[in-house]
């Protein structure tokens, strides 16, 4: 997902190091947070293997050069892999959508409608296996009660999330599918 993000960030244009984390932090929201420890070894290994180039900033005397990055050939071809790529369906599946959606604009509309109906999948299947349970927990009433009704609640805030976010995804699905290529 990480990489997916650097060669995303990376074809708008060369960025050093700091703002590539600093842009991430604000992406992942305040409880998502990626460490130097994380991202660098990830730039190390993204310039080892040809998918971005390394250059050093020319600063003045005494301070310590910054290191800026810039996507490849390669990295665009990776780029463009990682974007077509099916997403995988998991914890992190949303975070992985937005950061697509993100870079959408460097992808055929092919590829957009293809992740977006990827994702309304996997909504409605996660909507299916809520509404499912919710079922079999209101014809089982398994005891204790108290703990039954919280647990229909938990199930009823799920649902509606998942009813929500499916709307949204239709209509963007439909509005990008009456877009000029």
């Amino acid at each position: 997902m990480y990489e997916l993000f650097v060669l995303g960030e990376l074809m708008t244009g060369e960025k050093h190091g700091y703002m590539l984390q600093e842009i991430l932090k604000n992406a992942g929201g305040p409880y998502r947070q990626i460490s130097s420890g994380t991202l660098y070894p990830l730039l190390s290994r993204m310039v080892e293997n040809g998918s971005i180039h390394l250059t050093m900033d020319e600063v003045p005397t005494g301070k310590r050069p910054r290191k800026i990055y810039q996507i490849t050939d390669a990295g665009r071809s990776r780029f463009l892999e990682l974007m077509e790529k099916p997403l995988e369906y998991g914890a992190d599946t949303t975070e992985l959508l937005q950061y697509k959606m993100v870079y959408f604009r460097y992808v055929p509309k092919s590829v957009r409608l293809e992740c977006l109906n990827q994702y309304l999948k996997y909504l409605e299947t996660n909507l299916k296996h809520v509404s499912d349970f919710e079922a079999e927990l209101m014809f089982y009433k398994p005891e204790p009660e108290k703990q039954r009704t919280q647990l229909l609640r938990v199930l009823d805030h799920r649902k509606r999330i998942g009813s929500a976010d499916i709307e949204w995804v239709r209509a963007e699905i439909e509005r990008l599918a009456s877009e000029p290529e």
